[in-house]
């Protein structure tokens, strides 16, 4: 892993790279999650993939944006500037973030625009942390879980603002704010204790990305970091899926996911 500092839109932060392979993807993690935890992830896609990973977590950075359009506006200038054919990759909210790029992306329980009120949301938020801490969804989740709720309460007394404006953001009309990327693939879980099928099914429909292909996975949301051994797995075949349809558009073969 390679590590250095990368500054933009007036923001500087720490960027990881993994790997060295051909095909090189933007990985964005959930708000506020140091890449750290998705590490064990990386290390199996690093044989496949170069993977640039920017750390905007509440444990690390000393400045974040306030804003979804700040954080799109720093993400895209790192990946025109290190990256810029590469697909884009994330997770909860970084997953939202990859939708809004210009680049083809992979989208892993992606939040969503949604007409659900903060308590409502801390509450599902809660339930997730007390079934990751109890161990149902792994024992790597026990601690996730915990250093997360320490991150996100200490974050919300000491920097509001590095929290509140984006969550509040996202209680809005499902068609708010619509993909912008010209592909994905988009993994939904069937255990997602943060959004209802039905929130899903408004984005997508109303937002005219209907045409996404949609993978449903047994898992929970936050798998990408409770369960790494499906992380290469699951990335990989979605690359190789929308490798094979910018193919079939330029009239060089047929777009499936194995």
């Amino acid at each position: 892993m390679h590590l250095q500092t990368y500054e933009a839109a007036g923001l500087e932060a720490p960027v990881e790279t993994w790997g060295s392979g051909k095909r090189t993807l933007v990985f964005l993690p959930g708000l506020g999650v140091d890449p750290r935890e998705y590490r064990r992830g990386f290390e199996r896609l690093a044989s496949a993939l170069t993977i640039i990973v920017p750390n905007l977590s509440f444990r690390r950075a000393r400045a974040l944006p306030h804003s979804i359009d700040g954080y799109l506006d720093f993400v895209t200038a790192l990946a025109d500037d290190l990256a810029p054919d590469a697909m884009w990759a994330g997770h909860s909210f970084g997953a939202m973030l990859a939708m809004l790029g210009k680049a083809p992306a992979i989208a892993c329980a992606p939040s969503v625009p949604a007409r659900v009120a903060l308590p409502r949301m801390f509450g599902r938020a809660i339930r997730m942390q007390a079934r990751e801490y109890l161990g149902f969804e792994g024992r790597s989740a026990i601690g996730y879980a915990a250093r997360t709720m320490v991150e996100y309460v200490s974050t919300a007394a000491i920097r509001p603002r590095s929290l509140f404006p984006i969550t509040a953001a996202l209680n809005a009309a499902a068609d708010t704010r619509p993909p912008r990327c010209p592909d994905a693939v988009v993994y939904l879980s069937k255990r997602d204790e943060l959004y209802r099928r039905g929130e899903y099914e408004a984005y997508f429909e109303t937002t005219g990305a209907s045409g996404f292909l949609v993978v449903e996975v047994e898992d929970g949301h936050d798998w990408p970091i409770t369960r790494p051994e499906r992380v290469a797995a699951r990335i990989c075949s979605a690359a190789r899926h929308l490798s094979r349809t910018s193919e079939a558009r330029r009239g060089k073969g047929s777009p499936q996911l194995p």
